[in-house]
């Protein structure tokens, strides 16, 4: 409603335009050929921003609603200015809820105990940082910890609205912390509703979720999941048809089912509700020792039964982004490396978009291989651009992990990226989502002109297939400016003098661009 009144608004103050002013004629699309404006910039640019134990946002759980909003505001300026253009928000770190959720209580990170409101009624920080966000044109991406329960650093008692109270028959004591059974079908099912209920209400870019499926093992400690794998082999043999031999999986392999069904299912779900909202998962960088040749490190499908390489090959995901926390000179797990194996087994060309430890710049001062300077950083920057437009990864991008190193400026960060950061960039496109409606989609502009200034106001017809972004771009003695406009931003005005040209072009939320509008300057009287 807003934007339409702004509309109306703008539209208004054009009808009282003076006459006698530069004239301005709309040209067929057709001409942007001869006109030939240079295309965007386009790179994922995210930052993991934490909630768990209070890494990175809220910075503590005693903070006032009022401070709580001031950091998100002053965190967005931040990241706009360093031309970050996405968030990867964690919503639910724990069973629980940064956002108002009938299904999870409140995050002890936010109010700082479990199951307590925030102070303000209404208060919904989620719906906060995306309306902040896109007027800035920052995505967001909801971050889910789909299995975890308790953190083992979590102080307050879990409130009686927590599923580890609710329905404790499917949560797990496990090295301290508690952990929803991925091997039960009610965990499964509890934490889709959560993720879908997220997805259904609110405007998010897409969902992200990390290398948490089951917990990194303990040395000598079994994940304590005896009970529901009896209940899977029980239940296998009961379908089976009479006289049948039944071998059930082995515990391993039913654990890695469990996950890459939950997977396919997550994916799918999100699809069918909204196909616009990438999905990303950002696994542990090494599938499996030895891949490639070479490569010294933890097994994620034998410890953790997640087996990121096979979701990539069936497509079971929008984005990957493999935690490289490792540098480029580094042997037994190098960087380089296992971004171009991860590269060959990018099949059907998803995005690639790896996590760098960023955080790992001044943190630890003592140990020269673990204390890594900006350039360490930069030169991964430089790595996943240089290989961009290769099979399998096709696309530019990064995320850094995490907020907190851009907080501290830790060894001049900040600036360093803003080198490699130059100007705003739009989110690459991801064409296996496009909807050929929004090519289509017709829109109106109208405009007005004088010496001093130009303005023009616009709208799309179908609400439901609003743009994420605007680009205006405008000609001036052959060389063009861009703009990058948020999707909800119905009007602009820009200096008239030495104007020659203008194009305004939609950018659908799946990042194609659709029909564009062109005007020439025709005379000046």
């Amino acid at each position: 409603m807003r934007t339409r009144v702004s509309l109306l608004a703008l539209i208004c103050s054009l009808a009282f335009a003076a006459t006698g002013l530069a004239q301005w004629r709309e040209i067929p699309p057709a001409s942007l050929a001869t006109l030939a404006p240079p295309e965007p910039p386009r790179e994922f640019r995210g930052v993991w921003i934490a909630s768990v134990q209070n890494i990175d946002w809220p910075s503590a759980s005693d903070l006032t609603v009022a401070q709580q909003k001031a950091e998100i505001i002053r965190i967005l300026d931040g990241l706009q200015k360093m031309n970050l253009n996405a968030v990867l928000l964690q919503v639910r770190p724990s069973a629980d809820a940064l956002y108002i959720s009938a299904l999870e209580p409140w995050s002890e990170y936010l109010t700082g105990a479990s199951g307590i409101s925030p102070s303000e009624a209404g208060y919904d920080p989620l719906q906060i940082w995306i309306d902040e966000a896109h007027r800035r044109c920052i995505d967001v991406h909801a971050w889910i910890n789909p299995f975890r329960a308790r953190h083992y650093k979590a102080r307050s008692p879990d409130a009686s609205s927590h599923i580890s109270r609710t329905n404790p028959g499917i949560v797990r004591q496990y090295d301290n912390y508690e952990w929803l059974d991925p091997g039960e079908p009610e965990a499964v099912e509890h934490t889709m509703r959560v993720t879908m209920d997220i997805v259904h209400r609110y405007n998010i870019d897409g969902v992200a979720i990390d290398d948490y499926f089951y917990p990194y093992p303990k040395e000598g400690q079994p994940f304590p999941d005896a009970d529901s794998y009896a209940r899977y082999a029980a239940k296998l043999r009961a379908d089976a048809p009479p006289g049948t031999a039944v071998r059930p999986l082995t515990r391993t392999l039913w654990r890695e089912q469990n996950i890459n069904q939950f997977v396919e299912r997550f994916y799918a779900e999100i699809k069918a509700a909204k196909p616009s909202v990438l999905v990303g998962i950002a696994p542990f960088g090494i599938w499996r020792p030895g891949n490639p040749p070479g490569i010294k490190g933890m097994d994620a499908v034998e410890k953790l039964h997640a087996d990121a390489k096979l979701w990539l090959k069936k497509g079971w995901l929008d984005y990957l982004s493999p935690q490289l926390y490792w540098s480029v000179d580094s042997v037994d797990q190098n960087f380089v490396k296992l971004l171009l194996w991860w590269a060959a087994e990018n099949t059907l060309e998803r995005h690639l978009w790896p996590s760098l430890f960023t955080s790992r710049i001044g943190l630890e001062k003592d140990n020269a291989e673990r204390n890594w300077i900006p350039g360490e950083i930069l030169r991964q920057i430089n790595i996943t651009r240089e290989r961009s437009g290769n099979p399998g990864f096709d696309t530019p991008g990064q995320i850094h992990f995490s907020l907190k190193v851009f907080l501290e400026n830790r060894g001049g960060i900040n600036q360093a990226v803003m080198e490699r950061y130059p100007t705003p960039a739009l989110v690459p496109a991801s064409p296996w989502l496009a909807d050929p409606a929004f090519a289509k989609t017709p829109w109106t502009a109208l405009m007005a002109s004088d010496d001093t200034r130009t303005a023009l106001a616009w709208m799309p017809w179908e609400f439901s297939l609003m743009p994420s972004r605007w680009i205006l771009q405008v000609r001036r003695a052959g060389h063009w400016t861009t703009t990058v406009l948020p999707g909800s931003r119905a009007g602009e005005s820009f200096e008239t003098a030495g104007a020659d040209a203008i194009v305004l072009t939609p950018i659908a939320r799946t990042g194609e661009p659709g029909p564009a509008r062109v005007w020439e300057m025709a005379t000046h009287k």
